[in-house]
């Protein structure tokens, strides 16, 4: 039988191969369809790339594991978001929420209220359900929906023209739009694949530890399946495509929540964010004040830095390692 830990470095360098290609037909797909960088980033991109989260988060309800699946998700959040200092020390070339967007500004709010609900139902504030679904997510589906047009109307409103370097040029045409599509679904493809068999040795791994559930679901768990964020952000970035990677870090956040909704669904025994440890507060709250932090970098536009990088978004890293060490410190359940 294969060692876990090398099922799990297999799987994680086909996630990096994968991950590249999905980004650079995306970028296709962004410039022939006219929808825009940042709505594929917002919506697209995460659609792919957490479907790692979605396959572990329904499979720890279904072996009733409520805290792994919600400790994988909003653990996921809270390592995107440390993405965001990655990218701008990767940049160096001033504080990153000074150079692009302010429409991210959008989905970051999204993912704030989302956030928010679920904050609201672990602490026990929100409570009641339509049979054993909550209606905490059901709340959750609503804002995910109504949200999506809304981002979808918004990068309409303020279309940017993408700037595209040499290289996607010359990759852009060898490409039919046909072709684009049919990549970027094989790409995809490929994360479900690899994300299923990194998560099941992940999984394994975290489990001889002897570690709590809310730790392993948001640390270890939680990195291990937000390799392809990892990968399609910093892939985004090297290709100049910095709104797309940003919009990719809350999209994936944005549709983190989506899947506590279509884990509810699975979760028979009670509401899934009412079944939780309070601990979970933690990285909710953090996700929070990390997002309000990137949204005011965002407003503000300052430029000064440290170590190439934003205070804002270096607060991204502060945050994560901070949360890191207090679900550590809980010893988890």
């Amino acid at each position: 039988m294969i060692n876990h830990w090398l099922q799990f470095l297999l799987c994680a360098a086909v996630i990096v191969f994968a991950g590249s290609k999905l980004t650079r037909n995306a970028a296709f797909i962004a410039d022939n369809t006219g929808i825009g960088s940042a709505w594929v980033g917002a919506l697209l991109l995460p659609l792919a790339t957490s479907l790692p989260e979605l396959v572990t988060t329904l499979r720890a309800v279904a072996i009733n594991s409520p805290d792994l699946a919600v400790g994988n998700i909003l653990g996921s959040c809270l390592y995107n978001l440390s993405l965001l200092a990655v990218i701008d020390i990767l940049e160096g070339r001033g504080p990153l929420t000074s150079r692009i967007s302010r429409g991210h500004t959008v989905v970051a709010s999204l993912s704030i209220i989302t956030i928010s609900i679920a904050a609201l139902a672990i602490s026990g504030v929100f409570t009641g359900s339509i049979g054993w679904i909550g209606y905490d997510t059901i709340l959750i589906a609503l804002v995910y929906i109504i949200g999506g047009r809304m981002i979808f109307s918004y990068e309409h409103k303020n279309m940017v023209e993408l700037k595209i370097e040499e290289e996607l040029a010359d990759y852009k045409q060898q490409l039919s739009s046909g072709k684009a599509l049919l990549n970027f679904s094989l790409a995809a493809g490929l994360i479900i694949l690899a994300g299923v068999f990194l998560t099941d040795a992940a999984d394994r791994i975290a489990l001889d530890t002897g570690l709590g559930k809310t730790f392993v679901g948001s640390i270890f768990l939680a990195i291990s399946t937000s390799l392809p964020e990892t990968v399609t952000t910093i892939s985004a970035v090297r290709y100049g495509y910095l709104d797309m990677a940003v919009a990719n870090i809350f999209g994936a956040n944005f549709m983190n929540l989506l899947i506590i909704f279509l884990a509810d669904l699975l979760y028979l025994e009670s509401p899934l964010l009412q079944a939780v440890t309070d601990q979970h507060l933690l990285s909710a709250l953090m996700v929070i004040m990390m997002s309000t932090v990137i949204i005011f970098g965002l407003i503000y536009r300052s430029e000064k830095k440290f170590l190439r990088a934003g205070y804002d978004t270096l607060f991204m890293l502060v945050g994560y390692l901070t949360a890191f060490y207090f679900l550590y410190k809980s010893g988890g359940n």
